[in-house]
């Protein structure tokens, strides 16, 4: 009898200490209900695009609903700071740049970049355009900048608002050319590049989709690509580096990441799951047809790409002097 129950007693115990040891959300049989893709861009915008190529690639794969939610606000931080107290083992992000120059432009955030989202995988990367208004009596980046340099204060340009990827695209601009210009933030791509084809603003940086179909109507004129290389999609548009500003380069980039109460064996499988989804013909068709380019990238490679960013962007925020109103 006495050695029943000991053995009965170190059967709870062991069973007490593997409930103890597990993660919280080891889902061996991941996902096991719907998983949401929290989106911090509007519907319309090229990565509600990404998100809503690679959504049902992935619900086919897990066998259960993958639904994008569009969580505006903030350069992305409300989306961001949804995900990062999610702990429902089910609940993904989908950022933009705009999440790395957070982290030092917003100083109260509710949440931590590096603590309290993990990265999962980079999605996609694009150039900026840079792309000015066609009544400017400017045909190459170099008549801009001397133009700009001849006025100073009195050129203006838009963004999307204060933080995302095409404002600090312009600010980068600004730092690297010496120019003084005004800074107008709008709601949204669309308007900041309607703003510029109105001339209500003089410069633009949007991604390839939002300014493609504009530059080849002609309402606005592209001067340079911000990418390394030149785009497919606009061929005869130069770099900036070739267009006269060497050392200038940034892009647009898109990512997941999640929770940072998700397992690791999780995280592995859904990061792996993605990368399946972009190396699939129509989904590379489709976004290469926009002008995104599918990355792909290990958790591992991508944590190491956001640390990155955020030191990258931090340093522009201490040289511009930017804050938030």
């Amino acid at each position: 009898m006495k050695c029943k129950s000991f053995f009965r007693i170190a059967m709870a115990l062991c069973a007490q200490a593997v409930v103890v040891s597990a993660p919280a959300h080891a889902e061996a049989n991941f996902p096991t209900r719907t998983v949401r893709l929290v989106s911090g861009l509007g519907a319309g915008s090229s990565m509600d695009l990404v998100a809503r190529t690679i959504s049902p690639k992935l619900s086919e794969m897990w066998g259960q609903a993958v639904v994008v939610e569009n969580r505006v606000g903030a350069a992305g931080n409300i989306a961001a700071e949804q995900v990062a107290r999610a702990d429902d083992g089910h609940t993904l992000l989908v950022a933009q740049t705009a999440i790395a120059v957070s982290a030092s432009l917003y100083p109260n955030l509710r949440y931590d970049l590096r603590k309290d989202l993990k990265a999962v995988s980079q999605l996609t990367a694009m150039p900026h355009v840079l792309v000015v208004t066609p009544s400017l009596p400017v045909k190459t980046l170099g008549d801009f900048i001397a133009l700009a340099q001849s006025k100073p204060d009195q050129l203006n340009f838009s963004s999307a608002g204060v933080g995302n990827a095409d404002h600090m695209a312009a600010e980068l601009f600004t730092t690297m050319a010496d120019l003084d210009m005004t800074h107008i933030p709008y709601t949204g791509g669309s308007q900041a590049i309607t703003a510029v084809a109105a001339g209500d603003a003089q410069l633009y940086f949007p991604g390839l989709p939002v300014s493609l179909p504009l530059v080849q109507a002609g309402k606005v004129r592209a001067l340079a690509v911000t990418s390394s290389t030149r785009s497919t999609a606009l061929p005869d548009v130069p770099t900036m580096a070739e267009a006269g500003l060497p050392g200038y380069e940034t892009v647009l980039w898109y990512g997941v990441y999640a929770p940072a109460t998700m397992s690791d064996a999780t995280l592995q499988r859904v990061s792996d799951d993605i990368r399946k989804a972009l190396q699939l013909p129509d989904v590379q068709e489709k976004l290469r047809g926009a002008g995104i380019d599918v990355v792909g990238s290990t958790p591992a490679q991508f944590q190491a790409f956001t640390n990155s960013e955020v030191d990258r962007w931090a340093e522009i925020v201490r040289e511009r002097n930017l804050k938030v109103e």
